[in-house]
């Protein structure tokens, strides 16, 4: 079956450009981080917003309306985590005035999108599409979260390595480099706090939905249940902490290993099911067919 990609010149050629926009701005940030490269700092910035800029141009040509609709696959919801991303590290840079995380960010959005370029330049445009109030914001919450939980646990794994390194006496580049420690636990219980906000809104949306298409809810579906279990644990950790008085290094191994989980659980989904739940071709959702580009 035809590609929906390789029919559309233009489109072929702004994923190509979106892929190697990650690559290279990641590469910025990287090289400005560990090599404090002075050429990386000045252009860093301006290439992350060009990055977003051609990604939400791309998503754009993508979902036009007499073009690809968006589909429930794992590969468009993996190139909108990439997107929130980048958009939600953009947020943290302007307004904590640090940019030393950038790269572990941007390294993570980088490597969904090229994933997800390689995957959707393969795919036919035939699948099950979202339609729908309920279902859009079911999807849209649920890629804020899960962006959330990555930054959550890229930002404790830093908290935790940079702990180490002042505990060994070891002051070294990621002592210099990073934010500190107070900082880093910031950042990582407002990126908690926020995942935790739209992990409640994914469930009430989903809730109604299944509601309003009169379908059971199946509470041990495993994707379903892992989400009520990361959402109880989100919640919990933020209310736990202030009665407890613990500091992030006794949590950081959690969010670090629910990190870990839903990153695999993404890449599972994305190689071995076509659906992020397995959407059949009724209740708001609409077989698509074979995409056509003029």
């Amino acid at each position: 079956m035809d590609s929906i990609v390789l029919n559309n010149i233009p489109l072929f050629i702004l994923i190509q450009l979106v892929s190697l926009l990650y690559i290279v701005t990641t590469f910025l940030y990287g090289a400005h981080f560990f090599r404090d490269t002075k050429l990386a700092a000045r252009f860093k910035q301006p290439a992350l917003a060009l990055t977003v800029l051609a990604h939400v141009v791309y998503l754009g040509l993508l979902t036009s309306l007499e073009g690809y609709k968006l589909s429930y696959s794992t590969f468009n919801l993996m190139s909108m985590v990439a997107l929130t991303l980048a958009i939600t590290y953009i947020f943290i840079e302007f307004t904590t005035k640090s940019d030393k995380t950038g790269f572990f960010v941007l390294a993570f959005s980088a490597g969904a999108q090229l994933i997800s370029s390689i995957f959707t330049a393969q795919s036919s445009g035939e699948g099950p599409a979202f339609s729908g109030l309920g279902i859009g914001v079911h999807l849209i919450a649920a890629i804020f979260g899960f962006s959330a939980i990555a930054i959550a646990g890229l930002y404790s794994f830093l908290y935790l390595l940079l702990f180490r390194q002042i505990q060994k006496n070891r002051f070294e580049l990621l002592f210099q480099r990073l934010p500190n420690l107070e900082v880093l636990e910031r950042l990582t219980m407002h990126a908690v706090a926020f995942g935790f906000i739209f992990l409640s809104i994914t469930l009430f949306a989903g809730v109604l939905e299944q509601k309003a298409s009169g379908e059971a809810i199946t509470l041990l579906e495993p994707r379903l249940f892992s989400l009520v279990i990361i959402w109880l644990i989100y919640g919990a950790s933020i209310f736990v902490r202030p009665i407890t008085g613990w500091d992030l290094k006794h949590m950081a191994y959690l969010f670090i290993a629910l990190f870990v989980f839903i990153t695999a659980l993404i890449l599972l989904m994305t190689f071995f099911s076509p659906s992020f739940h397995g959407l059949t071709m009724q209740n708001g959702l609409h077989y698509m067919p074979e995409s056509h580009f003029i």
